[in-house]
């Protein structure tokens, strides 16, 4: 009787382990801030400049319009400009110029505002 008692106590401490270890790494994945997080807000527009891992995004403005304006008067004629970090796979598909579509979660409140991309995908291909 003992012996049934003492591996029914071990069982059942081994199916509560099994499960806080469960729970815990279901925790971890959802609050893991290198997880990637699906884009919350997007915007669409021109490149106008780009750097290593980022790019200068303004919308309200053609290409045609975008290909003969210097960088500053991009920024005075455009609605919204946006530098967004890049992921170097990311940053390698693009050119200046292309026009784009991209999604973000936060941005900075300054401007030009700053953010990171979670997805950019380019238009008129």
């Amino acid at each position: 009787m003992r012996g049934k008692y003492t591996v029914g106590i071990l069982i059942a401490i081994l199916l509560t382990a099994i499960g806080a270890s469960f729970y815990f790494i279901m925790q971890f994945f959802e609050d893991n801030p290198n997880q990637p997080q699906q884009p919350t807000s997007f915007t669409e527009g021109i490149i106008i400049d780009m750097q290593d891992t980022s790019v200068l995004v303004i919308s309200g403005l053609s290409v045609d319009d975008a290909k003969i304006m210097s960088v500053e008067e991009a920024l005075e004629a455009g609605k919204d400009a946006i530098w967004f970090s890049l992921a170097m796979d990311q940053r390698s598909r693009l050119k200046l110029h292309d026009e784009v579509r991209v999604g973000y979660t936060t941005l900075n409140e300054s401007y030009p505002a700053k953010g990171t991309a979670r997805t950019i995908e380019k238009l008129n291909e």
